[in-house]
């Protein structure tokens, strides 16, 4: 399949405008820095931010919370069924929050809306947080969901041989690096929405062009350090430093999805080019007017629906 090489500059625009309203809302309420909360707090606070900037999920077939046993107890997956006969697809879900904050109830609304628009039966993967759980438990964590998911697919009404993997932000790391460890023929598509590619520590350009839009260099140096910890070279593995380490040849045909004003733009773009180089087919979709979490924000603003509906088709197309 041909896809459209990858733009060496990105196009820009203005923040949408219902964006920089809620943005301008959001800093004038003068909440604490998100890295000043106990990650209790913190998980909680974005919970409520996912549910109440949301749209109401779509209707879908069904939902089942699932437990297996993972690398260090059992782990939960919810697996979400569409509204028509199967075998299914199977889309493999890895939910983002900077590895500290996320979980299942993050991203029910997502998922719900990845199943609709994909016709695919989603499975989302409750991994270990940090810094309760340090790397690599989060990546050990989405290796063990995906070997699951292969090896049980059929029993979830899936097929075992149509399976794909996606994620947004931290989640997307964590989704390439499961699909560069299984490395399965079943694996026929990753899905990767503002991708972490790469410590705070070598910020892009995009960092202080968009500090405080959503996303804040202090946040990231928090998730990051809650992350990786005192282990060092952490921030140099192959399983953490995309852009510097490990090959990507392996990688299934790929989508990457950057937001303009977004911290991670420019690493998002610098992976899709990399990934591109290393001779996978990758699709590079750029939302110039929109910020990081997005996905999130579909009652604010129609961009965020509007990555999912284009990742859904792009994943029913490919699977």
């Amino acid at each position: 399949m041909t896809t459209p090489a990858i733009p060496t500059v990105l196009e820009t625009a203005p923040m949408d405008p219902a964006l920089a309203g809620f943005l301008a809302q959001a800093a004038a309420q003068g909440n604490p820095p998100l890295e000043s909360l106990p990650p209790a707090i913190a998980r909680q606070v974005y919970r409520e931010l996912a549910d109440t900037l949301g749209l109401p999920a779509p209707a879908i077939g069904k939902v089942k919370d699932i437990s297996f046993p993972g690398p260090d107890g059992p782990l939960r997956l919810r697996a979400y069924s569409p509204d028509a006969a199967g075998p299914w697809p199977v889309l493999l879900y890895a939910h983002g929050g900077g590895f500290v904050i996320g979980d299942l109830e993050t991203h029910d609304k997502v998922c719900r809306t990845l199943c609709h628009h994909s016709g695919m039966l989603v499975v989302a993967v409750d991994y270990r947080m940090a810094p309760e759980h340090p790397f690599p438990a989060a990546p050990d964590d989405v290796e063990a969901a995906l070997r699951w998911v292969l090896a049980n697919a059929a029993a979830l009404g899936g097929d075992a041989g149509r399976i794909a993997v996606a994620g947004d932000s931290a989640g997307a790391q964590l989704a390439l690096v499961a699909s560069r460890r299984v490395n399965a023929k079943a694996v026929r598509a990753l899905g990767l929405v503002y991708p972490v590619a790469q410590h705070p520590s070598q910020p892009s350009a995009s960092y202080p062009e968009n500090e405080g839009k959503f996303l804040t260099m202090g946040v990231m140096q928090w998730f990051m350090a809650s992350y990786l910890g005192q282990q060092a070279d952490a921030d140099k593995h192959p399983d953490f430093a995309l852009l510097d380490s490990g090959s990507l040849a392996s990688l299934p045909a790929t989508w990457v999805a950057t937001m303009g004003h977004d911290p991670l733009r420019d690493e998002g773009h610098a992976l899709a080019l990399r990934v591109a180089s290393a001779g996978v087919e990758v699709t590079h979709r750029h939302y110039p007017e929109a910020i990081h979490a997005c996905i999130h924000f579909t009652a604010v603003s129609p961009v965020g629906l509007r990555v999912m509906t284009e990742l859904a088709q792009w994943l029913r197309a490919r699977v």
